[in-house]
């Protein structure tokens, strides 16, 4: 949210399953509005309601299930983006690799851009590697 916010974004929301990252989210003061909610659960919110939805850290083993994209996909507005992070052996073993291609096909997005693979945490975790997928949702 911060670097959002510095490069002028408005009206940010932001969600989090945790009541305390929430809380940490609240004393930037940069968030409209801050929901507890859990991705891969119906998701509060109308449907086309974000022009973009950002989910950094949370498409991983033991966090979102790939059924998640389809939650990101409707509260998104038609041509808005959605913007992941993923770990690029999660991708390919734990079928968002599947899932992300079956939406590409019924033309519920369209990929914009994946990342090189990278290093998020080169201390703590030197052998798991990241990548940064854009996806278009498609105009209905």
């Amino acid at each position: 949210g911060m670097a959002l916010a510095a490069q002028g974004f408005q009206n940010l929301t932001g969600m989090d399953m945790s009541k305390g990252m929430l809380e940490q989210a609240g004393r930037k003061g940069v968030y409209a509005q801050l929901d507890q909610m859990t991705l891969g659960e119906p998701l509060e919110y109308d449907s086309d309601t974000f022009d973009a939805v950002i989910s950094v850290g949370v498409m991983t083993l033991g966090h979102a299930a790939p059924e998640s994209f389809d939650e990101l996909v409707r509260i998104t507005k038609p041509n808005g983006f959605i913007v992941f992070t993923i770990r690029t052996d999660v991708y390919l073993n734990n079928g968002f690799k599947e899932k992300q291609e079956e939406m590409a096909t019924k033309k519920l997005w369209e990929i914009i851009e994946v990342s090189d693979e990278f290093q998020p945490l080169p201390v703590g975790e030197p052998d798991v590697m990241h990548q940064v997928w854009v996806y278009q949702v498609l105009d209905y």
